[in-house]
């Protein structure tokens, strides 16, 4: 970095960031999008290779407690990984957990970002969730920099920011918020009057459009906790930019386009035909210009984008051949709906509202055996076998029609693509196990954990007493008795009717209720083991 960029100005600036995050720390999540194997899903169907995950090395600039970080190196124990963030509250509680977890493959680094140290190697993953706007722009430099620079050539970086046009009503509410709060300084301070605003504001904002910014923006402001509204909405710092103006940024650091990681928002066809052939049509058939117009016409706040080499872009082939879902691994929450179109007999739509309709039995065949396999993965190979085995005489056509509606499946967001298959132990297992990382966590006290697919998961209080028994060497009858044991020692107890239960035999009856719906809430939420 130049000596500009490292002023007074910008070393005040650096140090009210860290002050305030160490102050209100954000939750540490995991974010199933940035997860390696559905980034390398999306490059396989752009006709890129990637290297195996096994060993892959990833960093991740803004780790927080390693929220996301950490759930991969436990899934991944040959890889390597390293996260920096400038918190050192929020390093040292990643930390902790890494010591609990007994992790080797990862280190966390109190860091800033534009003092970033070489590694001495490269990486095959760099993600930057929730950074780029929200720092200023010698960082936003620096995390462009340390993606050219640290990136391998089959490597990809996933940075997100904010994005214009769509962010720009947002801004209203921000503007308001902090003309609310004025000088204070203590970030809590200022969250708790800005909430006490927001009251005002929902009651009061006049009619047209800037009083229904501001009551929009409210209503989903008083949906999420206080380091959101603080980080998103308070601090110093949110510099949303037009998705032309990021690619900018990124081509003078030699990095080149390859996609969004929400891949549905980048298919023109998902907004319908016609709006399909005004963008294409707009955008003069050129990606990026009409990634552009995406924008306009959705008013998208947020943007995910993966960055790669330049050379590496040259050979990305975007007219994707059905050929390359077939060794992808397919997850969706899908339910067969009653069609409302009468030469498309079957429907299948997801929890999100998409769709997919056919005429074709074997798709609907299909779209059952993935539902049914759901947590666990399907791809095609396994679909195809296990339709033979069921009698189903699938023609070439029929395997045809199958690919074609997988991928459109994945092009329309209703099916998830990943290059790592997910096996998933079941509820009636005699001796069922969840994952190290649930039990470690259950046991350290956690009341979050991660689940198999990379998303997060609340633990209740009956299962973080019951998921740190679950190792596989219990039988479930094991499992019901340290369940009553807990009650017994007063370290649990249940209700009924919001009355605690007291009876031993009415005890015994509430441990084998809440063994049977937490091993069932296990298998759905993958975190049991096979």
């Amino acid at each position: 970095m130049t000596s500009g960029a490292r002023s007074a100005n910008f070393a005040e600036a650096q140090a009210k960031n860290q002050a305030s995050y160490d102050e209100l720390p954000y939750v540490s999540n995991a974010f199933p999008q940035t997860h390696p194997a559905r980034i390398a899903a999306i490059a396989r169907l752009f006709s890129l290779e990637m290297p195996p995950l096994d060993k892959m090395r990833v960093l991740e600039i803004g780790c927080a407690s390693g929220g996301n970080l950490i759930p991969l190196a436990a899934a991944y124990p040959e890889g390597r990984f390293l996260g920096i963030d400038l918190s050192g509250i929020q390093i040292a509680d990643g930390r902790r957990r890494i010591e609990a977890l007994g992790l080797t493959n990862i280190e966390l680094r109190q860091q800033d970002i534009t003092f970033f140290e070489n590694p001495g190697h490269r990486f095959d993953f760099i993600i930057c969730h929730g950074v780029y706007s929200w720092v200023p722009e010698p960082v936003r430099q620096a995390i462009l920099e340390i993606c050219s620079k640290y990136l391998e050539f089959q490597g990809i970086a996933y940075v997100s920011f904010n994005v214009l046009p769509g962010w720009r009503p947002k801004q209203i509410l921000r503007d308001a918020l902090l003309a609310h709060v004025g000088q204070i300084s203590n970030l809590r301070e200022r969250t708790a009057k800005a909430r006490e605003f927001m009251g005002f504001l929902a009651e009061h904002a006049p009619p047209g459009p800037y009083g229904t910014a501001l009551k929009e923006g409210v209503a989903q402001l008083q949906k999420v906790a206080d380091d959101y509204v603080a980080h998103e909405f308070l601090e110093l710092e949110n510099t949303p930019c037009t998705f032309h103006d990021f690619m900018y940024a990124a081509g003078q650091h030699q990095l080149a386009y390859l996609g969004e990681s929400d891949l549905h928002m980048m298919v023109p066809e998902n907004f319908g035909t016609e709006a399909a052939k005004a963008l294409r049509m707009l955008g003069g058939n050129t990606l990026l210009e009409t990634e552009n117009y995406i924008d306009v016409l959705t008013g998208r706040t947020f943007r995910q984008t993966l960055l790669i080499p330049p050379a590496r872009a040259a050979a990305t082939k975007r007219n994707v051949n059905p050929q390359r879902i077939e060794d992808l691994h397919l997850i969706a929450d899908v339910t067969e709906v009653p069609s409302t179109v009468s030469d498309m007999p079957y429907c299948f739509e997801s929890r999100q509202g998409r769709q997919i309709r056919t005429r074709i039995e074997a798709v609907r065949r299909a779209f059952e055996l993935i539902a049914a396999r759901r947590p666990a993965t399907s791809n095609f190979r396994q679909i195809v076998a296990d339709l033979d085995a069921a009698g189903d005489r699938l023609t070439r056509q029929d395997q045809d029609e199958i690919r074609g509606a997988l991928l459109q499946g994945v092009l329309s967001g209703l099916i998830v693509a990943s290059t790592a298959a997910i096996a998933v132990g079941s509820a009636d297992a005699e001796r069922p196990k969840a994952s190290v990382l649930t039990r470690k966590d259950a046991e350290s006290g956690r009341t979050r954990t991660v689940t198999r697919r990379h998303e997060n998961f609340d633990l209740g209080v009956v299962a973080q007493h019951l998921l740190p028994a679950m190792d596989g060497s219990r039988s479930r009858a094991d499992l019901l008795e340290h369940l009553k044991t807990k009650a017994s020692e007063d370290a649990l107890y249940f209700q009924r009717n919001g009355q605690r239960v007291t009876d031993a035999d009415d005890i015994a009856v509430c441990a084998e209720e809440h063994l049977a719906a937490t091993l069932d809430i296990a298998w759905r939420n993958a975190l049991l083991e096979p």
